[in-house]
C-alpha cells in the first residue's frame, strides 16, 4: 500500500538499521545476503518468532535514541523546516520540495520520503554500519555507499 503527502506525491518507506561489526564485514560487499535476511525476517510468519527474534538481534545493534536524537537535533536545528517532537523528526524543505519523516525506534529507523535523496540520508551518513532497504521497491544499500547509487525511480502510477 502507498503513502501519499498532502501534496498527493507517492512518499517511499525506508527502513534503517544499524549492523553489528562482524556481519557488516561480512556483507559489505555483498549487501543482497543481507537484504535477504531481513527480507526473510519480515516475510515469515509467527511460528518461526523466537528464531527469527534472534536471528534479527544477532545482527542488528540497538539504536541508542536519546544519543540520536540529540545528534539530529545539533545537525539539522538551524534548518529551515526542520522540527522535532520525541522520536519523530520532521524535515519541510520549501524550496527543494522534500517532505521527509524520520521515526526513531530501539533497533530500527523509519524513513518516510517524497525525495529518494532524503536529507536524513546526508545527515546519517556519518553513522557507521547503516543498512538501508525499502522494501516495497526492492532498494537496499549501505548509506556510506549511498553518492555512488540510483535508486529505484519513483512510481507515478498505483498498483
Amino acid at each position: 500500500m502507498r503513502d501519499y503527502n498532502i501534496s498527493g506525491d507517492i512518499m517511499r518507506t525506508f527502513y534503517l538499521f544499524k549492523i553489528n561489526d562482524d556481519y557488516s564485514n561480512l556483507t559489505k560487499n555483498i549487501p543482497f545476503n543481507l537484504y535477504n535476511t531481513y527480507l526473510s525476517i519480515k516475510l515469515s510468519n509467527k511460528n518461526n518468532l523466537n528464531y527469527l527474534f534472534n536471528q534479527y538481534k544477532s545482527i542488528t545493534n540497538q539504536i541508542l535514541i536519546s544519543e540520536l536524537n540529540k545528534l539530529l537535533y545539533l545537525k539539522m536545528k538551524d534548518m529551515d523546516g526542520y522540527s522535532i517532537y520525541r522520536n519523530v523528526h520532521m524535515y519541510n524543505n520549501y524550496y527543494s520540495d522534500e517532505v521527509s519523516k524520520l521515526i526513531i525506534n530501539n533497533s530500527y529507523l523509519i524513513l518516510k520520503s517524497n525525495k529518494s535523496n532524503s536529507t536524513f540520508f546526508t545527515v546519517l551518513n556519518d553513522i557507521p554500519n547503516l543498512f538501508v532497504i525499502d522494501f516495497e521497491n526492492k532498494d537496499y544499500f549501505w548509506l556510506d555507499k549511498f553518492d555512488n547509487l540510483r535508486l529505484a525511480p519513483q512510481s507515478t502510477y498505483s498498483v
